[in-house]
């Protein structure tokens, strides 16, 4: 069924169904649900798109910064890789500060969330001791 979808569809379930993808689609009915999710509001993916463009952390928190980016980027079906990309440039300064000296090649978007809830936590508590002092 997957090799008879053309066009937009086909982009939207290619980052799921590559041999190398990071989550594989597990059923028909799950590659279903999420073309249904995406069609039955033709303009959802215009949407996504403009406030995927749009999003900076700012002064959010890390967490709230990327539930908001993960829904987004859930209508979007974008590769990990891109979104690693992305990320980046949608962090605040200090965040894209401490990734910079990171010598840490990462090999998924989830371990690089981990790597920057960590630093974004341990930013926030210094900064909470320094205003105590």
């Amino acid at each position: 069924m997957i090799f008879r979808l053309e066009d937009d569809a086909d982009q939207q379930i290619y980052a799921k169904r590559r041999v190398d993808a990071f989550s594989l689609y597990q059923s028909l009915s799950e590659l279903l649900k999420h073309l249904k999710e995406i069609y039955e509001d033709q303009n959802l993916i215009r949407k996504c798109r403009c406030k995927y463009v749009a999003l900076k952390q700012l002064n959010k928190s890390f967490s709230s910064f990327y539930l908001k980016f993960t829904r987004i980027f859930s209508f979007l079906n974008y590769d990990d890789i891109i979104l690693m990309n992305d990320i980046q440039n949608k962090i605040n300064n200090r965040l894209q500060n401490a990734l910079s000296v990171c010598l840490i090649k990462f090999s998924s978007l989830d371990k690089l969330k981990i790597f920057l809830q960590d630093v974004n936590n341990k930013q926030r508590v210094n900064y909470q001791l320094r205003d105590e002092q």
